[in-house]
C-alpha cells in the first residue's frame, strides 16, 4: 500500500484533512487522560478504600440515561446541539472547581468532584464516538489506536509534573477540539443517509440480540480489567515503572502493534486476528494472578492491559460500523453511548467487586488462585456464549471461511464479477475493488456505475433493475467499502487505478 493509496482512503490527501486527523487524535487523547487520571485517584477519599467507582458508576449511568433520550429524540439535530452543548458545561464546571476542590479536600466536595467528573467524560466519550462515526472506518482503524500510544506519552509527562493543570485545561481542551472535529468532518454518514434511503439501510440492520452481546461482552470485559486493581502488590517494584509503569506501557505497546498490523494487512484487514489475540492475553494475566501473582503481578497487569486494550480498540472500531450501519434506527450517540455506559458501569462495579475480594483475600475468606480461575472461567464463557467469533464477524460485517482463509464464498460469483473488468484502467480498479471487498456480481456492476458518478435513476435504468433492489446495492457497497458517500467511492477506486 503506497503513500498516495493510503492517504485517499483515510482521506488525508490534503492539509485540512490531515489537520482534522490530528484534531480527533489529540482530541479524544486528551479526554482519555483525563479519565485515567481520575482513575488514580489524584484527590484521593481518606475514608474510602476506593473512590474511582464514584467517577465511573454515575458517568455510566449518565452516559446510558443520554442514550436512552437520543432514541426518543424526535428532531435529532436539535437534541445532538443541546447535548452538546451540556456536555460543554458539564467540563467548563468540572475545570472551574477544580482548585477549589484540591485546596479544601473536603470529602463530601471530592465526591461530588469525582461524579461530576465521570458525568462528564461519559458523555465526552459519547461525542467523540458520533465523530468518528462522521468519518470512514479506515479512518477509525488509523486513528483510535494512534490515540492510544498519545495517551499513554501525555499520562507519563503529567504524572512527572504534576496532575492539576490536568484537571482544569484537558476537560476544556478536549471539548473544545471537538468543536473543530464537528466542523471539518463535513457531511459524514448524513451524506450516507441522503445518497441511500432508509429502507435499504433497514434491510441491512443487525438483529438487536447481537448488539446486546456485544454490549454484555463490553461489560464483562471491563468488569474484568479493574476488577484486580485493588490487589496488593507488596513491596515489589514494578520493572517499567521508570517508563509510566506496565499499564502506560501495555498501552503503547498495544497502539504500535495495531497500526503495524493494519498496515501490514492494508485492504486485507480481518478484525478476527485481532479478537482472537485479546482473549489469550487476558487469560494469561489471569493465570498468572492464580499462580504466580506474589512474584510477577506486574506481568499480569501488563497482559491484561494489552489483552483489554485490544479489545476496546476492537469493539471502538465496531460501534463505529454500528453507528454508520444503524444511523437509520439508532443515532451514533446512542450506539456510543450504550457503549460507554457498559464500559464505565463494568469498571465501575469491577471495582467494588475488587475491593471486596480484596478484603476477603486479607481475611482468607478467599484464596487468589480460586480467583484467578474463576475469573478466567467468565472470560471464557463470555468468549463462548456471548460473543463467539460468528457473533463477532457478524458485527464486523465480515465472514468466516475455513481455515481463516480469505477468499469470496462462492468461486463462480467472483468470476462473475471480474466480467464486469475490461481494459479500461477505471473497469480494472472496480473489479480489484470488488474482489478485495467480496462484494457479489450485481454489487460490483452497482460499484462500476457509481465509480463514473451515475446516480440512482442511472443504476436502475442501465442494470433493468426496480428502484428499491437498486437502492439495496447501494446500501451494501457503501456499507462494504466503509465509505459514506459517492465521492468517497470514487476516491477509494482511483487509489486502486493509481496503486
Amino acid at each position: 500500500m503506497d503513500d498516495v493509496s493510503l492517504g485517499r482512503r483515510l482521506g488525508l490527501d490534503n492539509r485540512a484533512s490531515v489537520l482534522d486527523f490530528c484534531v480527533v487524535l489529540f482530541g479524544l487523547a486528551l479526554c482519555r487522560v483525563w479519565i485515567i487520571l481520575c482513575l488514580s485517584a489524584p484527590f484521593a477519599l481518606a475514608e474510602l478504600e476506593s473512590s474511582d467507582w464514584l467517577f465511573l458508576l454515575p458517568g455510566g449511568m449518565t452516559a446510558l440515561v443520554a442514550a436512552l433520550v437520543a432514541t426518543r429524540a424526535a428532531d435529532r439535530v436539535a437534541f445532538d446541539g443541546g447535548f452538546k452543548t451540556a456536555v460543554g458545561v458539564l467540563a467548563a464546571l468540572f475545570s472551574a472547581v477544580t482548585p477549589v476542590v484540591a485546596s479544601l479536600q473536603h470529602p463530601w466536595l471530592l465526591g461530588l468532584f469525582m461524579v461530576l467528573g465521570g458525568m462528564a467524560s461519559g458523555c465526552l466519550q459519547m461525542l467523540w464516538g458520533a465523530a468518528f462515526a462522521r468519518r470512514s472506518q479506515l479512518f477509525c482503524l488509523y486513528c483510535y489506536p494512534a490515540t492510544a500510544v498519545v495517551t499513554a506519552v501525555m499520562v507519563a509527562v503529567v504524572l512527572a509534573g504534576g496532575e492539576l493543570l490536568v484537571f482544569c485545561v484537558f476537560p476544556l481542551a478536549s471539548f473544545l477540539l471537538l468543536l473543530v472535529a464537528s466542523e471539518g468532518s463535513g457531511s459524514g454518514s448524513e451524506a450516507t443517509k441522503a445518497e441511500v434511503p432508509a429502507e435499504a439501510a433497514d434491510e441491512s440492520a443487525l438483529p438487536l440480540s447481537t448488539i446486546v452481546r456485544l454490549l454484555i461482552s463490553i461489560g464483562v470485559f471491563s468488569f474484568l480489567c479493574r476488577f484486580f486493581d485493588g490487589l496488593p502488590a507488596g513491596d515489589m517494584v514494578d520493572p517499567l515503572a521508570v517508563i509510566g509503569g506496565s499499564s502506560l506501557f501495555a498501552l503503547v505497546v498495544t497502539g504500535v502493534g495495531f497500526l503495524g498490523f493494519v498496515v501490514v494487512a492494508g485492504r486485507t484487514f480481518n478484525p478476527l486476528i485481532g479478537y482472537r489475540v485479546a482473549l489469550p492475553l487476558m487469560a494469561a494475566g489471569m493465570t498468572v494472578i492464580a499462580l504466580f501473582f506474589a512474584h510477577h503481578w506486574y506481568l499480569s497487569i501488563l497482559l491484561i492491559g494489552m489483552g483489554y486494550e485490544l479489545f476496546d480498540t476492537l469493539t471502538w472500531i465496531l460501534l463505529v460500523v454500528l453507528a454508520q450501519n444503524q444511523r437509520v434506527r439508532w443515532a451514533p450517540l446512542t450506539v456510543f453511548g450504550l457503549g460507554t455506559a457498559a464500559t464505565m458501569l463494568g469498571m465501575g462495579v469491577g471495582r467494588l467487586a475488587g475491593v471486596a475480594v480484596s478484603a476477603g483475600l486479607a481475611s482468607g475468606a478467599w484464596e487468589l488462585p480460586s480467583v484467578g480461575v474463576a475469573c478466567v472461567m467468565t472470560l471464557v464463557i463470555t468468549a463462548f456464549l456471548v460473543i463467539p467469533e460468528g457473533t463477532f464477524a457478524q458485527l464486523a460485517g465480515i465472514r468466516i471461511f475455513d481455515r481463516g482463509e480469505q477468499r469470496p464464498a462462492d468461486e463462480d460469483a467472483a468470476a462473475e464479477v471480474a466480467t464486469v473488468a475490461g481494459r479500461h484502467p477505471l473497469e480494472a480498479a472496480c473489479m480489484a475493488v470488488a474482489e478485495e471487498y467480496r462484494l457479489t456480481p450485481r454489487e460490483g456492476e452497482v460499484l462500476f456505475l457509481l465509480a463514473r458518478g451515475r446516480t440512482l435513476a442511472i443504476v436502475v435504468r442501465d442494470l433493468g433493475i426496480a428502484k428499491g433492489t437498486a437502492q439495496t446495492h447501494m446500501e451494501n457497497v457503501y456499507h462494504k467499502l466503509g465509505v459514506h458517500k459517492q465521492q468517497e467511492l470514487i476516491d477509494l477506486v482511483e487509489s486502486y487505478v493509481e496503486g
